[in-house]
């Protein structure tokens, strides 16, 4: 079969400089006579018509591919613009050149993004060429998890060489793997040389031999960061050299002071000639300085901010996709926020960038959003034994089935991409179920035997017919199983057809017999290195911490991830499954815990909710100092920032803001006698809103207005509410409500009885309706806690509650038929009437028994259930609008708290992963 995916790779640049693809049946036509000349050219076989229309298929979906400007907010008195006067005078010699490559991959809407996107962050650095005094610029650049941050980075760096910057530093990551691989990315796509081989590659294939591009000059190798003792033997002086320089470095205090020492003994004299770029990829990982105002910064960043100081001119520019604590980590004061070591340090003062990502990438709302694609979750329940999450170093790790089928799903995935047309491709599967170096290290020896012995089965039996290799071959049978339960009905993507057990089975050997484990690790010998297979490595990644921050797992097909982590920034990192999986996205599969899933499902919300708190910075003309003060009262900040301010502190008081948010019961304490009296407390509540106003039938449930808003304080003050559900803690609710009667004048409220009117399968103060369903985290009602699904009681929409259907409409314009996230309806009221709403809800709950077939288990649900009292208020407000916060509350956060629900474990240093 023909490679169809290296066909489009090489057809699609000479279509991108047409500007438009030509109608399909000239597309159609073009293609077939370039697949004949490629057939020729690379010996393989004859393209089939299926595989040409698949072929068009894919160049039309890259072509379709857009990619949004993403919103920028700046600090107006510091930013004065320079780029448009210069651009006449620059030859952007590297941006051109590297251009070119990346229409070679992108379609020519996401490259002119990319090029404007560029503009636009140069353009708020300063100018290079400005020689008068000295100047410094800070800003920060937000993307998403694997979605092309280093693109973006290296055509900033093109930029920035073609308009004068003489040295650019890139911190790489904290581990010698990451940096590796973004010098291997930069040599590639800005040096167009191979600094490990030593010889030209990437974009040095559009150099002019006319006007040749002088090569920057890389102090850093693919496999070897700054030294001092080889940056000696060089004999080299920035003076002496005519072109820009750069380093790579590993983002290690140890590193950045040998630079410094360096530039200080051979430099120190002109390096206020040098204006210096220095780029810091993960800046939310070591960058930001923890430590109290009282002591010392933290090394790395001290160290960064001492290397800014040796350059007058200076402009520092962080990439992160996690910007929680850059954003969130704030000072105590404003005052120390807007003039004291806040200030001086590395917060984004100048400007903020948050980066929209193409239209065909997969990211955290699209695997856990409310419109989550089917298909690709699939639960592991079987682990408590051999893969418990919490375990020491000395634990000896086993393969729970739901491992086993993790790996005959990918041994199938890498099948299946080979029949439909994709080789000499990547294929990597992913472990993440430790911290523990050793215990990755075992676990990689356990799959490598399991996998060669499987692999030998494979070898021995299926190249015997069907029914001869399934009646010997015990391993087939399970695979033929796996298969007809996850791939039987999926079409290829060019191939657009299904492809049946004989065909797989035939493939099966020459798929399986190159797959290989690799354990990615400060211990581990083993190298994540593809550019040294040309035709493709197939291999299954064992790690933990190596596995997360940057790096790049090609052909990521198959994720299997058992961490207890409910940090944000730490989940979303480990996230190597977002990205781009073009040809065989409906193939992917992830395997983790239902609890796990459910705090992707939030964490997807939250992600969301701030990136749309940007673009509404954006609109409102919000300073990132305005921002970086309005956010500290934001609810996420509460986790992120007492995980790093409770070093040596015993308790951490936040202050949030409740304006524009929903507090939800998502957590309840499950004890029988406490469930018995929420409820009383709910029926209270049904029994005074009836009282004293009228009760309405509406699609949500029953619904009575203008009551008054003791309700909602009597709710909140007699509840019993489960200390670890934060938001709903009784003393920051009541004097929420306080400030709202006294303050605000505001004496009535909206309650609603959620579920259907209509029925009467639970009754509530005399009044019927059937309860909503939830599902629960860990599905079993016996536990301490019911935690819902996706830490939220509350559907979207239900918030609308109180409000007319014509000013449900009015909300909903220009969302398109989509749905309308419950903040609008919050804005809505703040407008209006003002009114908070209570919601009042009888959740049924079922629970799931674990029933093994053979060897299998698989969890089912069963007929035991419970109905539980919950209640959510909806808080009228913009919490993404120019105005700060009115009203903030104190929630008060311990170390016992912390440990039980972010992981901060405790643990000695050489338990840490570290590289070298």
């Amino acid at each position: 079969m023909a490679d169809i995916d290296a066909f489009v790779d090489n057809v699609y640049p000479h279509l991108a400089n047409l500007g438009e693809i030509p109608a399909y049946d000239r597309l159609l036509e073009f293609v077939r006579l370039q697949a004949k000349s490629f057939s020729l050219l690379s010996g393989n076989g004859p393209f089939t018509e299926e595989e040409i229309k698949g072929a068009v298929d894919r160049i039309c979906t890259r072509h379709d591919t857009k990619m949004g400007l993403g919103a920028l907010f700046e600090d107006p008195e510091s930013y004065v613009p320079w780029l448009a006067d210069k651009r006449g005078e620059i030859s952007f010699l590297y941006w051109n050149r590297y251009k070119k490559w990346l229409q070679k991959k992108f379609s020519g809407d996401v490259v002119e993004s990319l090029d404007a996107i560029t503009d636009k962050i140069l353009d708020h650095l300063e100018n290079p060429q400005k020689k008068e005094g000295k100047w410094e610029r800070k800003g920060l650049v937000v993307g998403n998890v694997q979605s092309g941050k280093t693109a973006n980075y290296v055509g900033v760096m093109c930029k920035a060489a073609d308009a004068g910057y003489k040295v650019i530093v890139v911190l790489g990551g904290m581990l010698n793997s990451l940096r590796n691989q973004t010098q291997k990315r930069i040599d590639f796509d800005f040096l167009g040389y191979d600094t490990k081989c030593r010889k030209p590659i990437g974009v040095s294939q559009f150099d002019d031999p006319l006007n040749p591009v002088l090569r920057p000059f890389s102090m850093t190798s693919a496999t070897q960061d700054f030294k001092t003792a080889l940056a000696n033997q060089m004999q080299i002086e920035l003076e002496g050299l005519k072109v820009p320089v750069i380093l790579v470095l590993k983002k290690n205090a140890t590193t950045l002071k040998s630079l410094r020492d360096w530039l200080d003994t051979s430099n120190n004299s002109r390096l206020s000639e040098y204006p210096l770029l220095l780029i810091d990829d993960e800046a939310d990982q070591a960058s930001i300085n923890v430590n109290k105002a009282e002591c010392d910064p933290t090394r790395i960043n001290q160290e960064i901010r001492e290397l800014l100081k040796m350059f007058p001119r200076n402009s520092y520019l962080g990439y992160t996709a996690t910007p929680f604590a850059n954003i969130f980590i704030s000072p105590e004061s404003e005052h120390e926020m807007t003039d004291g070591e806040m200030y001086r340090d590395l917060f984004p003062r100048d400007f903020i960038l948050s980066l929209d990502p193409p239209s065909n990438y997969v990211g955290p709302t699209t695997v856990f959003g409310e419109n989550s694609e089917d298909g690709i979750y699939r639960e592991i329940d079987d682990n408590d034994d051999l893969l418990p999450l919490k375990h020491d170093k000395t634990f000896i790790p086993g393969l729970p089935e739901s491992l086993k089928k993790a790996i005959r799903c990918f041994m199938l995935v890498k099948t299946i991409r080979e029949l439909d047309g994709q080789k000499q491709k990547h294929h990597s599967m992913m472990i993440n179920v430790s911290r523990f170096t050793d215990v990755q290290e075992n676990l990689k020896s356990t799959v490598l035997k399991h996998l060669r012995e499987w692999q030998n089965e494979i070898k021995s039996w299926s190249g015997l017919p069907e029914n001869a290799a399934l009646r010997e071959s015990p391993f087939l049978r399970e695979l033929k199983e796996t298969w007809e339960e996850e791939f039987a009905g999926t079409e290829g993507a060019f191939a657009k057809r299904r492809f049946s057990w004989p065909e797989v089975q035939g493939q099966l050997n020459a798929s399986v017999s190159t797959i290989d484990v690799v354990s990615i690790n400060n211990k581990s010998t083993d190298r994540l290195d593809y550019d040294d297979y040309p035709d493709g490595r197939s291999i299954i990644a064992v790690g933990g911490l190596g596995l997360s921050r940057g790096l790049t797992l090609e052909g990521l097909s198959v994720s299997y991830f058992l961490r207890n982590s409910v940090m944000y920034d730490t989940l979303l990192q480990m996230g190597r499954w977002f990205g781009y999986r073009e040809g065989y996205g409906k193939l992917c599969r992830l395997f983790m815990t239902k609890r796990s899933y459910s705090w992707y499902a939030h964490i997807a919300s939250a992600v969301e909710e701030l990136r749309g708190d940007f673009r509404e910075m954006e609109r409102s003309g919000l300073t990132p100092m305005e921002f970086g003060l309005k956010v500290r009262a934001h609810p996420t900040a509460l986790i992120v920032t007492a995980r790093n301010k409770m070093r040596d502190a015993e308790q951490f008081v936040r202050q949030i803001a409740l304006e524009g948010r929903c507090a939800e019961t998502s957590r309840l304490i499950n004890k029988d006698e406490v469930l018995a009296d929420n409820r009383v407390v709910l029926e209270d509540a049904v029994k005074f809103a009836d009282q004293n106003a009228r009760r309405e039938k509406t699609k949500l449930g029953w619904l009575w207005q203008n009551v008054p808003l003791e309700v909602i304080e009597k709710v909140a003050r007699e509840f019993k509410n489960a200390p670890d559900c934060l938001l709903t803690t009784k003393d920051p609710l009541l004097e929420h409500l306080s400030w709202l009667k006294g303050d605000k004048g505001i004496s009535f409220c909206d309650v609603l009885l959620k579920g259907d009117p209509n029925g009467d399968a639970e009754h509530c103060a005399g009044i019927g309706f059937d309860p909503i369903k939830r599902s629960l985290e860990d599905q079993n009602l016996t536990g301490k806690r019911l935690t819902f699904i996706k830490r939220h009681v509350l559907s979207r929409g239900d918030e609308a509650a109180g409000l007319s259907p014509e000013e449900i409409q009015a909300v909903e314009q220009g969302y398109d038929g989509e749905n309308v996230p419950d903040a609008e309806f919050r804005r809505y009221k703040l407008r209006h009437h003002n009114r908070p709403l209570l919601i009042l809800v009888f959740a049924s709950v079922y629970s799931s028994v674990k029933k093994v077939v053979g060897d299998k288990a698989r969890r089912e649900r069963n007929d035991e259930h419970k109905v539980v009292p919950a209640y959510c208020i909806s808080f009228p407000g913009d919490s993404t609008g120019k105005k700060r916060p009115e009203k903030m509350v104190s929630y008060t956060v311990n170390k016992v708290w912390l440990k039980d629900n972010a992981e901060i474990p405790e643990y000695d240093d050489d338990d840490i992963e570290e590289d070298g």
